[in-house]
């Protein structure tokens, strides 16, 4: 369970929607609210206006934070606020080589790039950081109308990510349901008694076999933290069926290994977790290393 939060905000409702996601989500961790001040943005810019650019900067930077704030107090969260000014992405990064471990942010800031893509900002923390990110693609006042946890998708194979997202979701989130799933990516789009006598039966047995491994290993997992899980499989290859199952299935949020058996390096998120990342539209959260540690 993560033990400090970072929540990168800018003043944009998916940003907010992070710190909702946050406190809702892990009310009793120490909380850093972080406005990264960007030189080569100018929030409020006003021809003739009598303020330079920094000074409207250093201004709208303020009265994020503080908006912050009262939303903390709201949920009577104590957290700190951190103000810094260079290049976003670059600035969150850097936090999380510090006791930062865990991010949460919105998908988008102030943005107007919407989904399949992440924001900038966003895709570059998702990529690069060695840290657990959650991606917030929501409304706050979606957010607000969720009863988190809620019904939590931890997608798995055969990996020690996937297991380790699930530890995780066991561990942050004791009151969820979980589902775990496990994506079959069958090269036909058949049912069971069309293929029986073909050679397709048996790519279909083998497939449905390794699941069985792999929810066998789930429920070991499970067994450690005295909890109990559904079981569900996807047809389709892993992104297409965690997004597909999460959206027809009404979950709540997703939780995930940040790669799975590819040999993508540990500060590169894998492409299933990115494309999740970019095309969902509930929570993502992306675990990486022992949750436990």
């Amino acid at each position: 369970m993560p033990k400090h939060v970072l929540v990168p905000i800018d003043g944009s409702d998916h940003a907010f929607a992070g710190l909702e996601y946050c406190f809702a989500s892990f009310p009793d961790v120490t909380t850093t609210a972080l406005y990264v001040v960007d030189p080569e943005h100018d929030h409020e810019a006003t021809a003739g206006g009598p303020d330079s650019a920094d000074e409207r900067a250093e201004a709208y930077a303020q009265r994020v934070l503080e908006q912050a704030t009262e939303y903390a107090a709201d949920y009577d969260c104590q957290m700190q606020t951190s103000r810094r000014t260079g290049t976003p992405h670059t600035e969150i990064l850097g936090l999380t080589n510090t006791d930062v471990d865990h991010v949460v942010m919105g998908s988008h800031g102030e943005s107007p790039i919407s989904r399949p893509f992440l924001g900038r900002v966003s895709e570059a923390v998702v990529r690069r950081a060695p840290v657990s990110t959650t991606i917030v693609p929501e409304s706050r006042a979606a957010i607000q109308d969720r009863d988190l946890p809620g019904d939590v998708l931890v997608p798995m194979d055969r990996s020690e990510q996937a297991r380790a997202a699930l530890s995780f979701a066991l561990e942050a989130f004791p009151e969820a349901n979980y589902t775990v799933l496990h994506a079959l990516s069958l090269p036909f789009d058949r049912p069971r008694e069309e293929v029986e006598g073909t050679y397709l039966v048996d790519i279909l047995d083998e497939r449905e076999a390794r699941a069985a491994a792999v929810f066998e290993t789930a429920r070991a997992v499970t067994d450690e933290y005295d909890a109990t899980i559904e079981t569900a499989t996807g047809n389709e290859a892993p992104a297409k069926a965690i997004v597909d199952t999460a959206v027809n299935d009404e979950f709540d949020q997703i939780v995930m290994g940040s790669h799975g058996r590819s040999l993508a390096a540990r500060l590169v998120t894998g492409t299933v977790a990115e494309r999740v990342a970019r095309r969902s539209p509930r929570t993502v959260t992306l675990v990486r290393g022992d949750p436990t540690s």
